[in-house]
């Protein structure tokens, strides 16, 4: 029965975000359809069939106490797949349109075009100020760790030690945070892919060093603590781009991309998890699938069951320590790391466990209850779908095709409900934007003055 109306939810999730995705096609991949495919059935769908059918055979999972937690769960996820694509909707028929198809193929078949001039020159010196700061972040982060896990991959360090290097130079990271996670790892790649979108709009050499020096310095600072999924995010980037700059891609290049994708998970997996039996690899509940579709999604049925029975419902005591300090809220830690505690508090203790994410609607309930599980998948999707409209809606250039691109992978539909009310990196990321931008305006009405006034010069002298 379960599975029935689940493959129901599916064919209707299926015909709401065709109305909402732009194209379905993989050869259109693009923020909202990488959400239905990946986050959604890979990381929850597949997932919730096997949890509640009590098929799943999985490590974490099996640690549920209330065996009613994998229902709630699978009714979770099946709400979800129907009222995110409803709120994304909405939002489109917000805008005055049935859907967003339209839109969406004329921006990706369009040009790309400068912002404030032929060449882009006002815009680039702000640019490459900003990518400056962000190599020397960079080398800031390397130089403060005390040992780089990278290095100690080459020396041959075993799975628990390399777990323990990971959050010591993830949580333990004793150098300045904000210049790490917004100048290092979240504007590094960005800047890349502006870069990029110069690249190929210009084809110059310039704008190719540019890129490949970002691109690397990318490269470097999202493996530093040996994570996989923020390098193969980044990667993954670059086909998002392309189509955006293209229209499409061929199916060859999208083998290409996945292909790649998959050999660089199975040698993470041999160099740190040791491991290199490929039943164990590939198996549905070990391994590189197992992390897909089974360990991605454990933390929504473990949320179901921890909370509130064993730990209280958060509120708004983890959206953000800066804030509760400056409203006199206490601060609590983010139901991830809270769920992750109670389930291996050994782990935790050792400093080589982290956090156990799922989907959204998880810690919307860790947080609120019942009242956050009902509205955040509704209220997400109107926000992920307004964040699609505006870049659709707005010129190609190649300062607004890099945002785009971050934000087209960069989603935290399998992250966590509070970066959806408050983010404060991505805020920081957009007002560093739109500095660029302000500040090459200004630089052009200042050397648009510098001529009027050189214009008035000459006009006195010839009288």
């Amino acid at each position: 029965m379960y599975t029935f109306i689940s493959l129901l939810v599916l064919l209707l999730s299926y015909y709401l975000f065709k109305k909402v995705s732009g194209s379905l096609k993989f050869t259109q991949l693009n923020m909202i359809s990488w959400i239905f495919f990946y986050n959604l059935i890979l990381e929850s769908f597949i997932a919730s069939i096997l949890v509640v059918n009590n098929i799943d055979n999985h490590y974490l999972i099996s640690k549920i106490s209330n065996e009613d937690s994998r229902i709630y769960g699978w009714l979770a996820v099946q709400y979800t797949m129907i009222m995110m694509p409803l709120g994304m909707l909405f939002v489109v028929k917000l805008f005055g349109y049935k859907n967003n198809n339209r839109i969406f193929q004329r921006y990706v078949h369009s040009p790309i075009k400068p912002l404030l001039s032929i060449r882009d020159s006002y815009i680039r010196y702000p640019f490459y100020v900003l990518s400056i700061v962000s190599v020397l972040s960079v080398l800031y982060v390397m130089s403060s760790l005390k040992t780089i896990p990278i290095k100690s991959i080459i020396q041959g360090l075993g799975p628990e030690e390399l777990a323990s290097l990971r959050q010591e130079a993830s949580r333990g990271f004793t150098g300045n945070t904000y210049i790490k996670n917004i100048f290092a790892l979240g504007l590094t790649p960005i800047l890349s892919y502006v870069a990029y979108s110069y690249y190929k709009m210009t084809r110059t050499n310039k704008d190719l060093v540019v890129f490949i020096v970002l691109f690397i310095c990318s490269f470097f600072i999202l493996t530093y603590d040996l994570e996989k999924a923020p390098s193969i995010q980044y990667l993954m980037g670059f086909l998002f781009l392309n189509i955006l700059i293209k229209g499409s891609v061929k199916k060859t290049t999208l083998i290409f991309f996945f292909g790649m994708s998959l050999l660089f998970l199975v040698v993470y997996y041999f160099l740190i998890s040791k491991i290199n039996d490929l039943f164990v690899l590939f198996n549905y509940n070990s391994g590189i699938i197992g992390r897909i579709i089974l360990t991605q999604s454990a933390g929504t049925y473990l949320s179901f069951d921890i909370f509130p029975t064993h730990i209280d419902y958060i509120g708004f005591n983890s959206i953000s320590k800066f804030l509760n300090g400056i409203f006199g809220i206490p601060y609590s830690e983010r139901s991830a790391r809270l769920i992750m505690e109670y389930v291996n508090p050994k782990g935790v203790y050792a400093g080589q466990a982290g956090v156990i994410n799922s989907l959204f609607i998880a810690e919307a309930w860790a947080n609120f209850g019942l009242v956050g599980a009902i509205i955040a998948p509704f209220y997400v999707g109107m926000v992920i779908q307004a964040i699609f409209m505006f870049f659709i809606k707005m010129p190609k250039t190649p300062l607004l095709l890099g945002l785009f691109t971050y934000f087209s992978y960069r989603s935290y539909v399998t992250g966590g409900f509070n970066d959806y009310l408050y983010n404060a990196g991505n805020f920081v990321i957009i007002i560093l934007f739109i500095m660029i931008y302000f500040s090459g305006l200004a630089l052009k009405q200042m050397r648009v003055k510098r001529y009027e006034t050189n214009d008035l010069s000459l006009s006195s002298t010839s009288r």
